[in-house]
Order: structure tokens, then C-alpha cells, then sequence
């Protein structure tokens, strides 16, 4: 129960809401110079996947230049794990009252769709990034090196999401902008897998907590 508890805050946290409600993103910082740095130094010297992060590198240079790396290319790839998250939601099983008044499943839905689906893809935009600022720092080496090796650890941790993005126009390159947003979400679906009533408490604490 802790456990579902815990997870459930983290949820809140990552789009930051208090008994107020939505608040908004809290800037965390957009790149993180040390570690993009260690992702930098740790490419040059993997010798052992030369040929793989070159091929990626292509792959970056192909999104630059295919995409419009902006506020809603990201919505995309953040709704891809909102819309999992939503997916597995069984709310008959909750029994979750919102604002003292039982949620049928239509209000629920669009709710959630659309306004928490909203919420945390704008929310996380505008502590990410604004405008194409995004395409210019993929052209850097230290960007380019995390969003490889990001991507590559995200295909082995989630590999239903990672060809679903990489699908969509080698999105997973772009994970690396949206993990610590979208971790906790990931962790709530994967707990669905073999622990439905676990999943349904954290459904009910992080419903509750909007």
C-alpha cells in the first residue's frame, strides 16, 4: 500500500500538483552539462558500438531535418506513455469519487484524455524546452550522445513503447527529453502487468490527488 502510495506521489509530483490543483512545471534545467558530458566521453571511447552510434547519428540527422522538433513533436512522444498509462485504467474497479461525485466512464475518459493528458505534456513542455530550441542542441555531440544511449537503454526497458516512437519517425530519440516526466507512469504500467489491484490503488491515490 505504501508502495502504491509512493509511486502514486511521484506521478503528482512529475507534474507538479498540490491540493490547489494544476500548478504547473517547476524548471528543472533543460540539459544537464555534466552528465550530457559523461554520455559525450562515454561514446568516444565505446569502440564496441562505432558502427551502431554512427547509424544513430544518421538517424539524428534525418529527424532534424524531417521534423519539426517542437512543442507538439513532443506532445507526441509524452502521449504515447500517457496513453498507455489511461489505457489500463479500469474504473468501475476503483470505485473513485472526484469532487464528492462518482465519475461515470465517458467524463472519466475525457478527463483524463484530455485534460491530464493536457496538463502533463504542457506542463512538461514549458519546463523543457520553448520553441526549436531542441533542434539545435540535438546538433551539439553531448546532446546527440545521451539521446543515443538513452534511446538504446529505453529499447531494452520498454521495447512495445521504443518501436512505437522509433515508428513514428525515430522519435525515441527524443526520450531522453521526457524520461524523468514519464518514469513514474512507465513504472505504474508495468506494475499492471502482474499486479492489477496494486495498479488499481495507485490509479485511486493518484486520482484522489488531482
Amino acid at each position: 500500500m505504501d508502495g502504491a502510495k509512493d509511486l502514486a506521489r511521484e506521478m503528482l509530483n512529475v507534474i507538479n500538483v498540490d491540493d490547489s490543483g494544476f500548478l504547473g512545471a517547476v524548471a528543472k534545467g533543460f540539459i544537464s552539462i555534466p552528465v550530457n558530458l559523461v554520455y559525450l566521453g562515454y561514446d568516444f571511447i565505446d569502440t564496441e558500438h562505432r558502427k551502431e552510434n554512427l547509424d544513430d547519428k544518421f538517424r539524428i540527422a534525418q529527424l532534424i531535418k524531417n521534423t519539426h522538433l517542437n512543442k507538439k513533436t513532443i506532445e507526441k512522444v509524452l502521449n504515447v506513455f500517457i496513453d498507455d498509462f489511461i489505457s489500463k485504467i479500469d474504473l468501475p474497479s476503483l470505485g473513485v469519487k472526484l469532487g464528492g461525485h462518482s465519475i461515470g466512464g465517458m467524463f472519466f475518459s475525457q478527463w483524463t484524455g484530455i485534460k491530464l493528458g493536457y496538463v502533463i505534456s504542457e506542463r512538461a513542455m514549458t519546463a523543457l524546452f520553448a520553441g526549436t530550441v531542441i533542434g539545435s542542441l540535438l546538433t551539439i555531440g553531448a546532446e546527440s550522445s545521451r539521446a543515443i544511449y538513452t534511446s538504446r537503454y529505453f529499447c531494452e526497458k520498454n521495447p512495445k513503447a521504443y518501436y512505437k516512437l522509433r515508428g513514428m519517425g525515430d522519435l525515441d530519440l527524443l526520450y531522453f527529453l521526457v524520461e524523468d516526466t514519464v518514469k513514474p507512469f512507465e513504472q505504474a504500467c508495468r506494475i499492471s502487468e502482474y499486479n492489477k489491484e496494486e495498479f488499481n490503488d495507485i490509479c485511486k491515490y493518484f486520482i484522489g490527488g488531482l
